[in-house]
């Protein structure tokens, strides 16, 4: 019995750990909020209909989305890859942490995603000549679109490369995956 009342202190410090731990996306610790939207706090937005994946905890509403998006016209001859990374950058006016690199009306965008994003849009015609033609690099474009660039990646510049991978690989929400864990355990101890 006393072996049980260990491992249950232990379940429940590892709760609180999780649950007041900076990287729970939901935590209180985390102080986001959404400069380009005068500060105010992100919240979930079921209703998205683009830059869905920001459904849970958004900085945008869809009524902003309908006023922004139709107002930037995709570069002619924009290929899909193009189209889409155009499309990832446009939505973190949605991104939840976007104090981390939206400041003083400038986005910082990570010179990671500026490559590969130039990369996908290079063939794309911009002032009647390819991108690829006009500058020399992803960070030239960037400037030129007039955003910051930050490091290759980091916490301090928008990049969502580094986010779809959470999303394209399945990973268990941090209550899940400790809710396995006291699964495990207490099988465990059921078995010695």
């Amino acid at each position: 019995m006393e072996k049980f009342s260990r491992i249950y202190l232990i379940l429940v410090l590892c709760i609180v750990t999780t649950v007041s731990g900076e990287d729970s996306p939901d935590s209180a610790v985390t102080q986001n909020y959404c400069p380009y939207f005068k500060n105010r706090a992100p919240v979930p937005q079921p209703g998205l209909k683009n830059c869905t994946w920001y459904k849970k905890n958004a900085c945008c509403l869809q009524s902003e989305l309908d006023l922004i998006f139709p107002s930037v016209s995709p570069p002619l001859g924009a290929s899909e890859r193009c189209l889409r990374y155009t499309n990832f950058l446009m939505c973190y006016v949605c991104a939840p942490d976007q104090n981390l690199f939206y400041d003083n009306e400038r986005l910082t965008v990570c010179g990671g995603f500026c490559d590969k994003w130039f990369a996908a849009c290079g063939d794309a015609k911009f002032k009647g000549m390819k991108i690829k033609e006009l500058f020399k690099s992803g960070k030239e474009f960037c400037r030129a679109r007039k955003f910051s660039v930050g490091e290759a990646t980091g916490k301090d510049c928008f990049s969502f490369e580094l986010k779809i991978t959470s999303f394209a690989t399945p990973r268990l929400p941090s209550e899940h995956a400790l809710w396995l864990a006291a699964t495990v355990v207490v099988l465990f101890v059921d078995r010695s």
